[in-house]
């Protein structure tokens, strides 16, 4: 990680102090987040000590460790004894449906994926008609190509297929794909797709993760994952305005590219 790049943060956190309402560490925390959505820090840097951060944001020790602990609970940080603190987050494993390209090259660019949560989930939506379940297990989380915004994603599946889940650490699932764990662990592979796209208001919850004002319009993208006859996934992903083009490419539902 860039020494430059944490310095502008906190400078540019430095600037704004006096404006802001929040207390010290929840300004930290703020300013972090956005580094990270935006792509300033990236999954797997290293964050310098406590200690030099404190010294770095002009805070505390305690203050730092407090923003740090918010943004290590909330999936945002990764945090071990002998190694340190990173920033979490992991390239996606295989690129089922979130795919760009470089416009310049050419090269498709794999997304990174964090996940938020996982929980069951009994919720009426669409998602029961295709899976013909009603409890899913719920998977949410952030998607993003370096220095682009990310797009909430939720992820259904059966809570037959998808219970063990809950039982993994977040930090485990960063990066998984899903697709792939439903052809290896239950010969489930997925071989085809159905999308259906719409121009909306996003929601509060996905707002909020998005870092966007409140009532701010996107498209939500939904698809649903086929295995042979039988719907084995479905998935939103609410795409904030102004997001590069998504490239949908028949190709890549061919069952030999199963992921995320």
């Amino acid at each position: 990680m860039s020494a430059a790049a944490l310095a502008r943060i906190a400078r540019g956190l430095a600037g704004a102090e006096e404006e802001s309402d929040f207390p010290r560490y929840r300004q930290i925390i703020d300013a972090l987040v956005r580094a990270i959505e935006r792509g300033t820090l990236s999954p797997g840097d290293r964050l310098p000590p406590e200690t030099k951060l404190a010294k770095l944001f002009s805070v505390s020790l305690g203050t730092i460790q407090k923003a740090l602990a918010h943004l290590a609970n909330g999936g945002f940080l990764q945090r071990t004894r002998r190694r340190g603190t990173f920033v979490a987050g992991r390239r996606a494993e295989d690129v089922f449906v979130f795919r760009f390209r470089n416009p310049e090259t050419g090269e498709v660019l794999v997304p990174f994926t964090r996940v938020l949560s996982v929980t069951e989930d009994r919720s009426d939506g669409p998602w029961r008609k295709f899976l013909r379940v009603e409890r899913c297990v719920l998977v949410e989380r952030l998607v993003w190509v370096e220095g682009d915004s990310p797009a909430f994603s939720q992820f259904r599946i059966s809570r037959e297929h998808g219970k063990h889940l809950l039982d993994e650490p977040i930090e485990a699932l960063h990066g998984v794909s899903f697709h792939r764990i439903l052809g290896r662990k239950f010969n489930l592979p997925t071989v085809r797709t159905s999308h259906r796209l719409q121009c909306r208001k996003l929601g509060r919850e996905v707002c909020r993760h998005l870092l966007v004002p409140e009532g701010t319009y996107g498209t939500v993208w939904d698809v649903v994952g086929y295995s042979y006859q039988q719907a084995t996934t479905y998935q939103s992903l609410h795409i904030p305005a102004g997001h590069r083009p998504i490239e949908l490419d028949a190709a890549t539902v061919a069952p030999q590219r199963q992921a995320a």
